[in-house]
């Protein structure tokens, strides 16, 4: 009696166990996954608010600015890959850009001349 008692209660904690154990890789897996995609969604902000400083500080050569196959380019150098969209208005003592950022992130920025 005392043997099927101990041989349950191994079998009871290793399936206990075996629970525990496929529930955290399951939950670390996840973690990853959205430590890699929110990683990913923080690069681009830097990337794009990387590129707003650059054109502030280049707010007097706008026309060196050019967008084609979604990339964005300055002097035909590339500035930023993945922009969906990108349009300028010119106003008389400033300028707004409206970008589209990959999908994700689509701001407009204001610039006084």
């Amino acid at each position: 009696m005392k043997n099927s008692f101990s041989l349950f209660e191994v079998i009871l904690t290793l399936i206990v166990s075996s629970i525990v154990i496929i529930y955290s890789t399951l939950y670390l897996k996840e973690i990853f996954y959205v430590n890699q995609t929110t990683q990913q969604l923080e690069i681009d902000k830097i990337n794009l608010l990387s590129t707003k400083i650059f054109i502030d500080k280049h707010k007097n050569e706008l026309n060196f600015i050019s967008y084609s196959n979604n990339n964005l380019y300055y002097k035909n150098s590339l500035l930023l890959e993945g922009v969906k969209e990108f349009n300028i208005n010119k106003k008389e003592k400033s300028f707004s850009i409206k970008i589209n950022f990959k999908d994700k992130v689509i701001q407009t920025w204001e610039f006084v001349l």
